[in-house]
């Protein structure tokens, strides 16, 4: 990949990590919870601290991803469908930075995915009947 594209991604990349760093700030404050006066204001704060918890973890998973993203631009595979070896188009790249395939390799992934899907969900109505 060119040096151009590399400092594009590289700078998207950053923004994107300060960006969780962030924004994780805020979310944590809301696990922070006290005791509501009724029923209702209770679970309205321990749903909306569920919610601030998946969103941490996702966060979290996507935060290693940039890293690694990251750490792909200083060792130089940046870029590098780890499946195939081939260039990940600039189009992928910007539509998702921390991708790691090549879009064959993903639309494979997905289809194999997707069978494996299809023979369990078959497999479990089977049993049904």
């Amino acid at each position: 990949m060119e040096q151009l594209n590399l400092d594009i991604f590289l700078e998207l990349l950053t923004k994107l990590r300060d960006g969780i760093i962030t924004s994780s700030n805020d979310v944590t404050n809301l696990f922070k919870l006290e005791k509501m006066a009724d029923d209702m204001d209770q679970a309205v704060a321990d749903n909306s601290a569920a919610l601030a918890s998946k969103l941490y973890f996702r966060q979290a998973t996507f935060l290693k991803r940039i890293e690694a993203s990251l750490k792909k631009i200083e060792d130089g595979t940046y870029g590098e469908c780890i499946c195939c070896g081939a260039e990940i188009s600039i189009k992928r790249l910007l539509a998702r930075p921390t991708a790691l395939l090549c879009i064959y390799c993903k639309e494979e992934q997905e289809s194999v995915e997707q069978k494996e899907k299809d023979k369990l969900k078959g497999g479990f109505l089977a049993d049904m009947e």
